[in-house]
């Protein structure tokens, strides 16, 4: 039978409790890996212009690319850059892309972190939607590479980027596929089945199904959803402890939003077949999950962001896997971008007492019958801002 213990431990942290889930409570409550952290040296010097460190993106040497990645990522997590990329982001954008594209791998994974929390700064609509659409392509062309130490870093950044700038069903399904290449690879005749290492395995199942989340929102088939719910049974058998658990986590949001019927499961385990021991097992594990996520596991939590009062709150599945995946991809941003981004506020729900005490900028965009009409105005000035360097641009990324 399938290793269920670890999932049912796991799943008895998210139980109901009376108080508040500060940050630390959560820090490890997935399989989230951390195999994708950049070392950054503790007396590195965050003194920079912000220009300048664009700038020094067009260096040549790697060097220079590196420390300006370094800094801005720094300065996404520490400040609200809003200000300073919105009419420059397609700019920035096809930076981090370049060093996505001819780095090595601190280099690439620095850049992955940096498009990423560019995406977040702009926030959801057409900014998030267009630097996806020129970053997805070069992330793709990585996970088909022989480089394991990018992989990580890469299905984490196109999860984020597919979350927040996919239109639709069929542009999440793109991303969803190239991130599931990881998870499960394809095997044929001339074709080498490639093993990845337990920390690759996690890093894209987490990815994967924090990008799932979103599927919620659009019409869906159950049955093309099975495939997906056989091959991460299986991974219940696994021998990494941590590839068990994020299986287990991405198996309880299919019952959640209803992508997987678990009583078709029931009445196929009861046919007769060489693998009637195993469908058992199974049923009776699917069973289990069923039950809990329906009927015992609901989730009711709220987390503690500041000294005025609780104002994160999460209820669902899916809410939390959110939670967790922004968190670990924002870091020591976190905070920051729950206070000023109002990105959060269209993810979240926010105790409404703590608007009173936020900026008037995001009270103002919160309050608006539309969120997202802010970030209309940036689409008007993309052109000026890509026609400033565009000669550079196709020696350097074409």
């Amino acid at each position: 039978m399938a290793k269920d213990f670890d999932f049912f431990f796991l799943l008895s942290g998210y139980k109901k409790k009376k108080g508040c889930w500060c940050p630390s409570d959560f820090d490890n409550s997935t399989a989230m890996s951390d195999s994708t952290s950049v070392d950054i040296n503790e007396d590195f010097i965050f003194d920079t212009p912000l220009d300048e460190l664009v700038d020094n993106l067009y260096a040549k040497r790697s060097v220079r690319r590196e420390n300006a990645l370094v800094e801005l990522v720094d300065s996404f997590e520490s400040d609200d850059l809003l200000s300073f990329v919105e009419n420059q982001y397609i700019t920035i954008s096809y930076l981090f892309i370049n060093s996505i594209k001819k780095g090595m791998t601190k280099e690439t994974n620095l850049a992955c972190r940096a498009i990423g929390l560019l995406s977040f700064t702009v926030g959801g609509g057409t900014g998030s939607h267009e630097i996806m659409n020129e970053a997805l392509p070069q992330l793709c062309k990585i996970l088909s590479g022989s480089d394991q130490s990018k992989i990580p870093a890469v299905v984490k950044c196109i999860g984020l980027l597919a979350f927040l700038g996919a239109d639709d069903l069929d542009e999440t399904e793109v991303a969803l596929e190239a991130i599931w290449k990881i998870i499960q690879p394809k095997s044929g005749n001339n074709v080498t089945t490639v093993k990845y290492e337990p920390p690759v395995v996690v890093a894209a199942i987490t990815a994967w199904t924090f990008l799932l989340t979103t599927i919620s929102t659009w019409r869906i088939n159950q049955e093309n959803w099975t495939k997906y719910i056989s091959d991460l049974s299986n991974l219940l058998e696994a021998d990494d402890r941590t590839v068990r658990m994020a299986a287990g986590e991405a198996i309880a949001l299919f019952f959640e939003l209803k992508l997987f019927d678990v009583k078709p499961a029931e009445e196929d385990a009861n046919h007769k077949g060489a693998n009637k021991k195993n469908r058992s097992a199974q049923r009776e594990l699917f069973g289990n999950i069923w039950d809990y996520v329906m009927n015992g596991g609901d989730i009711e939590e709220t987390v503690k962001m500041s000294s005025r009062g609780t104002i994160l709150c999460v209820s669902s599945w899916a809410e939390l896997i959110q939670l967790n995946f922004i968190k670990h991809f924002l870091r020591k941003g976190f905070h920051q971008h729950a206070q000023y981004n109002p990105l959060m506020r269209e993810i979240f729900t926010f105790d409404e007492d703590e608007i009173e005490y936020l900026p008037n900028r995001v009270k103002k965009i919160h309050r608006s019958k539309s969120k997202r009409r802010h970030y209309m105005q940036i689409k008007k000035e993309r052109d000026i801002a890509e026609a400033r360097k565009q000669s550079f641009f196709n020696e350097l990324i074409y």
